[in-house]
Parts: C-alpha cells; sequence; structure tokens
C-alpha cells in the first residue's frame, strides 16, 4: 500500500512539474510577444526602447531571461563607479577587433534594461543573433540577473558608499554580490579597493588590477573612507598609501589581511606623450590615455586587463585603445575662442563620484577657473522627496582652491550646496546661485574666468547640452533668449 501511494505521488509530481514548465513557456511567449511589439512600438516613435520592453517582459513572465538561450560568451561590469564608461571601452575594442556585440551602451542596467537589450537581439523562440554580450549590470539587480545569467567574465571597479536610498551602505552591496554571481565566473578584480578585491570568494579563477604609478606619499586618511577595521579580525586597516576614499594599498596590523597583489599594474603614466604602462605577465605595454583623470586609468586598466583574460593579444588591444574616446554623456571638453569648456558627469547623490570630480577641476593647472555645478536628482525632484545629506559625505574644500575664482550652482537645491560650500570654508565672495538649472550659464564671468568645469547629474544629460550651448553663445557674442 505504502508503494503504490509513493508511486503516485512521484506520478503527481512529475505532472505538476511537466505543467509548471508548460505553464512557464506559455508566459515566456506571452511576454516575448508583448515586449517585442512594445520594442517595435517605440522604435518607430524614434524611442530607444532600452527599458519598457523588457520591464513588461519581466512582469509577465519573471522568469524571462533564464528561457533566452545566452550568447556563447557573456561579459558583465558591475561596481559602484565607472560601469558606464569601462562597457563602452569593452564594447569599442570588442567592435573594432571585428566582434559583433550585444550590449545595452545604451540603456539600463537593471533587471528589466538586461532583458531588453537581450530580447533586442533574440529571435522570437529566444535566440541570441549575436555570439558575444556586454552588459552593465547594476550592483542590487545582480540576485535578479545572474540567477538566470552566469557571466563568463566579470569586471568589478569598485565599491564604494553611493546614494543612501539606492545602494546604502557597501557591506550591503558586497553581501548582494556574494550571495549572487556563480562560483564558476572569471572575476577581474580592482586591488587597491580592498573591499572589491575581497568579494566572491567562491570564485576561484580571480585578476586583480591596479595603478603603483603616481602613488601619493602620504598615508594620510581622507575626508571620506568606507573601511576602517579589518572584516577579519577588527584591528586597525594600516595604509602604505590612499588615493581616495579607502582606494589605495593597506594591511591589518593584527592579523596581515590586506590588498592582493596585482595582476595587472599600471607601473607609469605619461602625460606629456598620453600614455599609460601597463605591466603583466613580466611585459610591458604602453597604451594611450584616453583621460587621465585617475579614475579613468583605473577604468582602462581595469578593461586592458578583462580584455587579455578573454584572450586579445596585448597588441590587438595597444592598436583598438588608439582610436576609443570617453563617451561624450560622461566627459567632453570644447575649445570655444579663448575659453575651455570641460563637460563633466557628477553622478548625483554618489558622494565619491562628486569629489572626484571636484579634485579633478582643482588639480587642473589653470587659473581663474570657474565650477558650474548642476547635478540636482531630476526624478527626485519631480517627487519632492530628494535626501541631501549625501552632500556632507562630498569633500566641498576643493572649491576653496585659489586657482577657482567662482562657483555657480544652479537648480532648485542651490541653497543647499550654497550651505555646504560655506561649511567647506568656500569664499561666499565667489559663489553664486540661481534656482532654474540653465540659468547658471548666464551668470559665468568671462572676464574672469577662461576655465569653466560644469558637473552635471545622469538625469541633467539634456540640462547640459543646453548649458554648453549657451556658454558657447555667450562666448561668441550671440544673445541668449530669456524664457
Amino acid at each position: 500500500m505504502t508503494a503504490v501511494i509513493s508511486q503516485r505521488s512521484e506520478v503527481a509530481a512529475v505532472f505538476l512539474i511537466k505543467r509548471k514548465i508548460k505553464m512557464g513557456k506559455i508566459r515566456f511567449f506571452t511576454a516575448m510577444a508583448a515586449a517585442k511589439l512594445a520594442y517595435f512600438g517605440l522604435r518607430l516613435l524614434g524611442r530607444n526602447a532600452t527599458y519598457l520592453p523588457g520591464e513588461i517582459a519581466v512582469h509577465i513572465c519573471p522568469d524571462f531571461i533564464g528561457y533566452l538561450t545566452k550568447p556563447e560568451t557573456v561579459i558583465c561590469v558591475t561596481g559602484t563607479n565607472g560601469k558606464t564608461t569601462t562597457s563602452n571601452l569593452l564594447n569599442s575594442v570588442l567592435t573594432a577587433c571585428g566582434y559583433d556585440v550585444l550590449n545595452n551602451s545604451l540603456g539600463s542596467n537593471v533587471h528589466g534594461g538586461i532583458a531588453s537589450a537581450l530580447l533586442s537581439q533574440s529571435t522570437f523562440s529566444g535566440k541570441p543573433k549575436k555570439k558575444l554580450a556586454v552588459l552593465e549590470v547594476d550592483e542590487r539587480s545582480s540576485l535578479l540577473v545572474y540567477k538566470h545569467l552566469t557571466p563568463d567574465f566579470l569586471i568589478v571597479n569598485n565599491i564604494m558608499r553611493d546614494s543612501v536610498k539606492r545602494n546604502a551602505h557597501t557591506e550591503f552591496i558586497s553581501y548582494i554580490l556574494n550571495t549572487a554571481v556563480p562560483a564558476e565566473t572569471k572575476v577581474i578584480l580592482n586591488a587597491d579597493d580592498i573591499i572589491c578585491a575581497s568579494l566572491v570568494p567562491q570564485c576561484k579563477n580571480r585578476t586583480y588590477f591596479g595603478v603603483d604609478a603616481e602613488a601619493p606619499a602620504t598615508a594620510e586618511l581622507p575626508f571620506v573612507r568606507d573601511i576602517v577595521y579589518c572584516p577579519v579580525c577588527g584591528g586597525g586597516l594600516k595604509y602604505d598609501y590612499v588615493r581616495f576614499n579607502h582606494i589605495g594599498r593597506c594591511r591589518c596590523e593584527k592579523c596581515g589581511w590586506g590588498s592582493p597583489e596585482r595582476d595587472f599594474t599600471v607601473t607609469a603614466i605619461d602625460r606629456e606623450n598620453n600614455t599609460f604602462t601597463v605591466r603583466h605577465d613580466g611585459c610591458d605595454t604602453v597604451l594611450r590615455l584616453v583621460n587621465d583623470n585617475i579614475v579613468n586609468v583605473f577604468n582602462c586598466c581595469g578593461a586592458f586587463a578583462l580584455l587579455s583574460r578573454f584572450g586579445l593579444s596585448d597588441e590587438t588591444v595597444k592598436n583598438a585603445f588608439e582610436k576609443l574616446e570617453i563617451v561624450k554623456t560622461r566627459l567632453e571638453t570644447v575649445k570655444e575662442k579663448d575659453v575651455n569648456i570641460t563637460m563633466l558627469l557628477a553622478k548625483g547623490q554618489n558622494p565619491v563620484a562628486c569629489t572626484r570630480c571636484y579634485a579633478y577641476a582643482a588639480s587642473d593647472n589653470a587659473p581663474n577657473k570657474c565650477i558650474l555645478l548642476i547635478n540636482d536628482d531630476k526624478e527626485d525632484n519631480i517627487h519632492n522627496s530628494e535626501n541631501t545629506c549625501w552632500l556632507y559625505d562630498c569633500d566641498f574644500s576643493y572649491f576653496a582652491d585659489e586657482s577657482i575664482a567662482e562657483v555657480i550652482f544652479a537648480g532648485p537645491r542651490c541653497k543647499d550646496t550654497y550651505l555646504r560650500a560655506l561649511i567647506a570654508g568656500v569664499d561666499p565672495a565667489k559663489i553664486k546661485t540661481c534656482l532654474d538649472t540653465r540659468d547658471g550659464a548666464k551668470l559665468v564671468d568671462f572676464d574672469k574666468c577662461k576655465e569653466i568645469f560644469v558637473f552635471y547629474d545622469n538625469y541633467r544629460v539634456d540640462d547640459a547640452v543646453a548649458v554648453k550651448k549657451t556658454l558657447i553663445q555667450r562666448i561668441n557674442g550671440s544673445n541668449v533668449k530669456e524664457k
């Protein structure tokens, strides 16, 4: 009798499993049809269709990505800062080398965006049209993405404090990645970020990259840092040097835990000849310096390490680097008559990213510089819920540098940034404010300042383009119409 009951239970279980699979496939094809319809509809309207189709698909079928057949090789990029820049570097090099790359460089890096990117290059049955994918993946979306998609390679640029509402504390993000990333993935990690270097211990195929060139002579701790004590034993961390935040080389004085040895190391940065040198496996490769900001030197080194592990020769990568450019929405330099305008994205509510931008401007050798800051978070302002506490994790003292003659805060939060600057010791006499984001361009004093730095948020790209246009019109003596 027991045997009969057991047999019937097994039959019932098999039936339920088959029914679940059948229903799952029905949901998948329904989701694919709806998503494809949305995709082509948005394309007809001239939209990029980089998020909504995928969001529709995963809403109808939460396991949508799992039903898709994946490209032969999947490369993923994640981390707090530099995801888009690194993804675009990889896309550009691989495309220049003749690969047909599936990517989400124009769209969202969250669950729906990844689904959109994959379905846009898949047949109706879920077969991929391309053999190689490079996907930028938001850290928090890792739990939803990697359970259905195993990256062959994953590069993590860094792990730092981010928006208190988006990605909270570094330990929270580390936990997500440690939980989500499959053990078989080959990981490329920043050896000079001790938090990043310690990630995903389950992944045994590990490559470390970092920058030894221009190492600071001091180990003085910076204004902001995300790790102070050893997570293994609680002992104090002793730094050989620190560049910013917790980026540098350190060791626990008590148990010895600390920064790992690098496999790929930037040993020299030649700003005069616009090159940098990477050493790995006893060989040196001199590459074109795409941008001299130390943050982008790390990004380029990490991209080089991944491409090498992917199988490209050093010479191949070197030749491809000759044609690389940072995406203009991230960084653009314009010279108009005798005025230089640098447009630089400063990720809103991300204190480390913003501080690095401020430091970059202060380190520029030009005198009498103007800073125009328009990095209010537009989406939060719509709902009137922006939290300004992140401003106090930013180091505004860079604006007190003698080389900066004028600081303009434009946008709805201009008074908050004005107060933060005063607390940081910035001379109020050189600060200007205006509530309209685009009107900041009208306040620049070109008689005083010939070097203009415009910092803007991800959601302010359109405003940044308008500001640049106004600046150029004013430099050329054109009238700027009032709204």
